[in-house]
């Protein structure tokens, strides 16, 4: 419906901009990718939220935006990063405009880049290497100075961007959840300042354009001054900024439903409609789509409405908050597009053979018949004067030589054991064939659940091995921070002791963060991160990772690793206390491979009493049958991660031997 609206708006009355609710780094980075003549479809995944790029629903607005992007613009008024281009590329071009422009920021590049990331990804402001007075001040000083330079397109985005930045360090540095069941609350107030900031500068700079705006109701709404529900009447939308300035200039068409339940925590839940509110007069029309425009004498009345809470009604003057209303009799989710994880350079698509040929690598051996003499010595251990930071940084260097470079299949075998306070409720066991991508890139192993036992199912049955996150995204490698050559400096190492190991001889290093969250401990909780790597003194390989995460806090809402149904529903909350990995891995033609990992979940169970059960996972996994000659690929649609789709196969597990670790 809104590729609709906005084909009439262009085609009829010359619409000529669409600003999204994304942000203005990645959108812009987005029109000039569709410059260059590169994909729409493309563009817009890596710039704007996930919730319209990657949905079905919002095809139909790329293939218009196709059909005319000679006659349209794009332009993003969040001050969010809210892609690919901002999350890889804002800090770097912001560098390099500095340096072509002879400007300076006062920030390490490598510091300030990490920050930015911790922001974006965790939502943090981690002053561990930059303080938020010396960001403030510096992206401040750098604003004025471009505010000095001529006036170009290029200087209009950059002014905006670091504006953006400086909102977005304020919101994460000096926010105070506000809990409630609203949409938006006085949490908001900061960014919605800004986009406002960033649709009115546009304005100013762009006079000759009528632009469009995308994005959620709540930040159009015109004018709160009706609303006084506690919590609510504190928020001040970008709308009300907007409407300030451009008075008739703007219209704020809202989208409503009547929906009358939410899917919350893996279940609908009710959500009725109160019959003195706007939506169940709605709804009571039995019309497909209805729109009801705000000059009705009716709308100047107080009303009770659902429009900033899927739960909760408010009392508000409609007119006020948005020109008019556009209501949909039924709604769906929308449905989300699989994004193909084969989308790889051409170097991972090459086998292991082919590689080694053109790589023309070649290892000759003196004849037995040679003349060469040799001096041999008694066996000396020469123990390395490196530090710590060095090794790793030689490891880091050394994982595309150590680890495969392209893709491979392997067989993998895991037991799944819970206890719960004293009793065993469950323990299975279940094989999967896996692709795997190279392990230096970040694309996740598909998985195909072949065969699956149930030898203890005490009252609970996880449906889904994507329950278990450790078993889905099982390659430290891929993952762990401390191989980030950004991150690693900001870890804590201690070389503990050269031992032995697989008869070779391998530094022991311990490893710390003095960082809580999830920009270098990879969990949405947070907790603190320790544990141990053993690197061959050899080649620089890990050859074994130990990781612990203590949890510190650990969010209501996460719910992975142990779902609470069954006999188990009683219980209305559940932590984690800790969780270990430990990760062993086997060489094979000159490369490691994941052979080994154990997984230690740790947690308790707390109901409306709170009475609390501990609870503990372990997970066993073993890895064989690794094949890099044309692997068969699985993609994401075929993946099987549901165990109830696989029935038991006796004459299988009769002859299956069980491994071991080596």
């Amino acid at each position: 419906m809104k590729t609709k609206i906005i084909k009439y708006l262009h085609q009829e009355m010359g619409f000529n901009t669409i600003a999204f609710e994304s942000g203005v780094y990645d959108v812009w980075k987005a029109q000039c990718s569709i410059n260059n003549g590169e994909s729409i479809e493309e563009a817009l995944k890596n710039s704007l939220f996930s919730i319209w790029a990657k949905r079905k629903e919002f095809q139909s607005f790329i293939a218009f935006y196709d059909q005319n992007k000679k006659d349209l613009k794009l332009y993003g008024f969040d001050n969010q990063i809210t892609g690919k281009f901002g999350e890889e590329q804002l800090v770097n071009d912001l560098y390099k405009f500095c340096s072509q422009n002879q400007l300076k920021l006062k920030l390490k590049h490598e510091d300030f880049q990490l920050l930015v990331e911790s922001m974006f990804s965790s939502g943090v402001f981690d002053e561990g290497d930059i303080t938020y007075e010396e960001y403030k001040t510096a992206l401040t000083q750098l604003l004025n100075n471009i505010a000095n330079k001529p006036k170009s397109e290029e200087r209009f985005y950059w002014m905006q961007i670091i504006k953006n930045l400086l909102a977005l360090a304020e919101y994460h540095f000096s926010k105070e959840i506000v809990l409630s069941s609203f949409y938006t609350t006085s949490d908001d107030n900061i960014r919605d300042k800004q986009m406002a900031d960033n649709l009115l500068e546009y304005v100013k700079s762009h006079p000759g354009e009528k632009i469009i705006c995308w994005g959620a109701n709540q930040h159009f709404a015109n004018d709160m001054s009706s609303i006084s529900a506690p919590v609510l009447k504190e928020f001040v939308p970008m709308g009300s900024y907007i409407k300030n300035a451009l008075e008739d200039k703007v219209y704020s068409l809202a989208m409503v439903s009547a929906a009358d339940s939410i899917y919350l925590q893996n279940k609908w839940n009710k959500t009725p409609i109160n019959e003195d509110s706007f939506e169940y007069y709605l709804k009571k029309n039995k019309k497909s789509h209805l729109y009801i425009s705000s000059s009705l004498p009716e709308m100047k009345k107080m009303q009770s409405n659902r429009l900033f809470s899927p739960i909760t009604f408010v009392e508000a003057r409609l007119d006020l908050l948005h020109d008019g209303y556009l209501y949909f009799d039924k709604v769906i989710q929308s449905t989300p597009i699989v994004i193909d994880e084969k989308e790889m350079t051409k170097k991972s698509e090459l086998t292991k053979n082919q590689i080694e040929k053109e790589n023309n690598i070649v290892f000759q051996q003196a004849p037995d018949n040679s003349d060469l003499k040799v001096n041999a010595l008694n066996e000396v251990l020469i123990y390395s004067k490196r530090t710590p930071y060095q090794i790793i940084k030689k490891a880091i260097d050394n994982l595309n030589k150590n680890y495969p470079s392209f893709p491979f299949n392997s067989n993998m075998f895991s037991n799944v054991a819970t206890n719960i306070g004293d009793v065993i409720c469950l323990d299975l066991d279940f094989v999967s064939e896996q692709y795997d991508f190279p392990y230096t890139d970040n694309y996740r192993s598909t998985k195909q659940i072949k065969e699956l036992r149930w030898n203890i199912k005490n009252g609970y049955e996880p449906q889904n091995l994507r329950e278990y996150h450790g078993l889905v995204y099982n390659n430290p490698i891929k993952y762990a921070p401390f191989l980030d050559n950004r991150k690693f400096k900001k870890f804590i190492f201690n070389l503990e002791e050269i031992i032995k190991y697989d008869n070779k001889e391998v530094f022991v290093i311990s490893f710390s963060s003095t960082r809580n969250h999830s920009t270098y401990t990879k969990r949405i909780f947070l907790s603190n991160y320790t544990g141990k790597l053993y690197v061959n003194k050899e080649d620089y390989a890990l050859v074994k990772i130990i990781e612990n995460w203590e949890v510190t806090k650990f969010p209501e809402e996460f719910k992975q690793g142990l779902e609470l149904r069954d006999w188990l529903a009683k219980y209305t909350k559940k932590e984690f206390v800790n969780e270990a990995i430990e990760t062993d891995f086997v060489k094979i033609d000159n490369l490691y491979y994941i052979a080994h990992s154990e997984i230690t979940l740790l947690g308790k169970l707390i109901d409306k009493d709170n009475e609390s059960l501990n609870y503990k996972t372990i997970i066993n996994s073993f890895w064989s049958d690794f094949n890099s000659v044309n692997p068969k690929e699985i993609s994401n649609k075929e993946e099987q991660h549901l165990f109830g789709k696989i029935n038991f196969n006796k004459i299988f597990w009769d002859s299956y031997v069980l491994p071991k670790k080596q």
